[in-house]
């Protein structure tokens, strides 16, 4: 199973901005969460600490595609350092606005400010997985790989919150993230030589006309995945800390991640016969279906075997959106449709932060759980509708 990504690894610098993209990316699993937890201690209210939370990674989703055009343009190098900076001042200004107690707005346009300068890593370091393949196989078991990587975020991150939160503070946590988003950013921008060109201004090449009803369904199934894991930390963290165990919802959510790490291993290492949007529709249905439990679970060692079953979804599911964005685009434009599909991934867990929050204020954290599931039943749906009526006819050839 391991050994098309030993094949990945051997690549001339593949390995390290792999690595470079992982510590950089550990603010997206660790900022939501972090203030999450900050600010339900010091206000009491987990409807606040979602929206607070969700503006972050609204804010992120809204500078996504910008940030995604300035790098084909100029190049990785300069935005990611400027962004990795920008970012922990951000991070920096919110800590001292709520430990001196500040007004909500006041809170919102930091949390902004800190998730929209964030650097989009994995939308870059895919960027520089494709440079360096191209399109095929290869370049599909490096998008499963970066799916695993993801994981790995969301199994280390949120144990490190929550560990630092409860064994030291909550503004610790957040400090973490902020250094650790820094370290990857500087490290992965010093990596030059994988560094895709930038190309000046635009060209022919970059007209070509994307199927934009398709990229539109696709993101927004993005959007659903997003507020799914979104609305589920919300809610786990909630559930853990009525049962008088708030430090193992770092633990729960990461064992969710690691059967999505388990499957993603798995999915990337096969070579699939089905089409694309077969394994798309199938995935999420498998996710609603995993979800339908949740709203009965009433222990945490429960949760945690639920929650890894819905986990082995979450990863093959994100592949398949973009194995879908690979055949359905021209090669010119692969980088730009990938990077939609992301900020809709990112622009759904803001939703999913803020609903949660507010179920959980009104229902308590079990019947909360049945936002995520109705969110994964919309997914199913979409899916249906973009892999039936609205996918593209034409194909683009793979080696």
């Amino acid at each position: 199973m391991l050994k098309p990504y030993f094949h990945l690894m051997r690549r001339p610098g593949a390995g390290a901005f792999f690595a470079a993209g992982i510590l950089g990316r550990m603010p997206i699993s660790m900022i939501g969460l972090g203030i999450v937890i900050l600010i339900a201690r010091e206000s009491g209210s987990y409807g606040l600490a979602g929206a607070v939370s969700g503006v972050a990674v609204i804010a992120g989703a809204l500078t996504g595609p910008i940030q995604g055009r300035l790098v084909d343009r100029f190049g990785q190098r300069g935005l990611i350092l400027i962004g990795s900076v920008a970012c922990t001042v951000g991070l920096a200004g919110l800590l001292v606005a709520v430990r001196a107690g500040a007004a909500t707005w006041v809170l919102y346009v930091l949390s902004f400010v800190a998730g929209g300068t964030r650097p989009q890593v994995g939308s870059f370091v895919r960027a520089r997985w494709t440079h360096l393949l191209g399109r095929g196989r290869a370049l599909q078991t490096a998008f499963a790989l970066e799916a695993v990587g993801d994981e790995v975020v969301f199994i280390v991150g949120p144990v490190l919150v929550t560990t630092l939160a409860t064994q030291a503070s909550p503004y610790a946590a957040l400090s973490a993230a902020g250094v650790l988003g820094l370290a990857g950013g500087i490290w992965l921008a010093m990596l030059r030589a994988s560094d895709p060109p930038g190309r000046g201004k635009s060209n022919g090449a970059e007209q070509a006309p994307l199927p934009w009803l398709s990229i539109m369904l696709l993101s927004l199934i993005g959007l659903g995945l997003g507020a799914t894991l979104g609305g589920a930390e919300v809610i786990t963290v909630a559930f853990t800390t009525e049962k008088g165990k708030a430090g193992l919802a770092g633990v729960v959510l990461a064992i969710w991640a690691f059967g999505s790490l388990l499957a993603g291993l798995w999915y990337g290492s096969v070579h699939w016969r089905a089409p694309v949007e077969r394994r798309l529709l199938l995935g999420t249905i498998a996710l609603a279906i995993t979800l339908a439990p949740l709203p009965w679970v009433n222990s945490i060692p429960l949760l945690g075997v639920v929650l890894f079953c819905c986990g082995m979804t979450i990863a093959p599911t994100m592949v398949a959106v973009t194995a879908c964005v690979e055949e359905w685009v021209p090669p010119e434009r692969l980088t730009e449709a990938i990077t939609w599909t992301v900020t809709g991934i990112l622009l759904g867990v803001a939703p999913g932060n803020a609903a949660a929050g507010h179920a959980v204020d009104i229902w308590g954290p079990s019947n909360a759980y049945w936002v995520p599931f109705g969110v994964g039943i919309a997914c199913a749906i979409v899916a249906a509708i973009s892999t039936t009526f609205a996918r593209p006819k034409e194909r683009f050839a793979h080696n």
